[in-house]
């Protein structure tokens, strides 16, 4: 249904509050994107205006819209299924011809219901979770070629590329990595892909998993990891972590001054934004470019092309991003890192694609 520019005006401004914002409330919108975070996170923002842009450039401007924020980090269980149903209701009533929906807590609720709705197509960016699994739950998928209503781009965590650059960084073999991850679902898919994609690799033997659900036990965590001579470097996973101290849960940027003041070792970032949170970095997706490949799929859908031709992508896109401080901090001469000014320095790695 057509709407005018100013509904796409309204789509691109960022929403405040824990369910949605809507741009026409009186009518049917025809692209309803879900993000599984808040409006700020480091993971979602980048993929969301991306495919805001992407969308514009495929010449969708015009096209009403809706957008909701899930707050699955932090908000209460009750809220975050709340929120839920109401985009469950949306689907319902509305029946828009898009669903975007971005990384695994949005897809792994709404994805059944969206099965449900032949006239609508669903694009995910982001997934982590293996999509064999939610493919046993409900069928989408035959290999990567949708037999259904559901495409979209898994995120690449280029876990080889990251130990690579450590080990140049280095100079010599890595010995050990920790893997320290908070046990919310979010944490435990991230630390099973971790382990997926260094599987058959000479790395896979070299990961050292631990688990904190709380920050008690993350600090503990910490201080084994600091004081373990064999572990060169961690991969802070601790993306929501309960609090006891006032009973909230703490996202990654409370919780990496923690974990820097605490481990005094390299920090190997999954998203170039956990470097500006302190962190060392290193080699990460580029999540607004994945966001890209997700906008310029879902305009290949809308300006008619067959979803069961539209295969699911991986993200192509990595980058390194290196936090200059934290390097003076561990004593990293700079000529070991490729640094061209700034407080963090951004390219590609080796073997990444774009």
């Amino acid at each position: 249904m057509k709407s005018g520019n100013n509904a796409w005006l309204a789509m691109s401004l960022a929403a405040l509050g824990l369910c949605f914002f809507a741009t026409l409330p009186a009518r049917a919108a025809d692209i309803l994107l879900v993000s599984s975070y808040d409006q700020h996170d480091a993971c979602g923002r980048p993929q969301y205006e991306a495919v805001l842009e992407a969308l514009k450039q495929g010449g969708f401007s015009g096209l009403s819209s809706k957008g909701y924020f899930l707050d699955q980090r932090t908000a209460s269980r009750e809220d975050f299924l709340k929120a839920v149903e109401q985009v469950k209701q949306d689907i319902r009533s509305t029946k828009p011809t898009l669903v975007l929906t971005f990384d695994d807590p949005a897809f792994a609720m709404l994805y059944e219901e969206v099965l449900l709705q032949k006239g609508t197509k669903m694009v995910f960016s982001g997934l982590n979770r293996r999509l064999e699994d939610y493919n046993e739950r409900a069928a989408f998928l035959e290999g990567r070629s949708p037999v259904a209503n559901i495409s979209g781009v898994f995120e690449y965590l280029f876990m080889r590329d990251q130990l690579s650059m450590l080990e140049a960084v280095l100079k010599r073999p890595v010995n050990k990595v920790a893997v320290l991850h908070s046990t919310d679902a979010v944490g435990v898919i991230l630390k099973d892909q971790i382990l997926s994609e260094l599987k058959n690799t000479p790395y896979a033997q070299r990961i050292v998993v631990l688990a904190a659900e709380d920050v008690p036990a993350m600090l503990n965590q910490a201080r084994t990891i600091n004081d373990d001579k064999s572990i060169d470097a961690y991969i802070p996973v601790t993306m929501s972590v309960l609090d006891p101290a006032d009973g909230k849960r703490k996202t990654m940027a409370q919780l990496a001054p923690l974990l820097t003041r605490s481990i005094h070792k390299i920090d190997l970032a999954l998203n170039s934004s956990f470097a500006e949170y302190g962190f060392f970095g290193g080699v990460s997706i580029d999540f607004y470019q994945m966001g890209s490949q997700t906008g310029f799929l879902a305009t290949k859908l809308l300006k008619g092309g067959a979803i069961k031709g539209t295969p699911v992508e991986d993200a192509r896109r990595s980058l390194i991003a290196i936090n200059r401080k934290r390097m003076q901090e561990l004593g990293i001469p700079h000529e070991k890192v490729n640094i061209h000014g700034g407080a963090i320095a951004l390219g590609h790695p080796l073997g990444a694609s774009g």
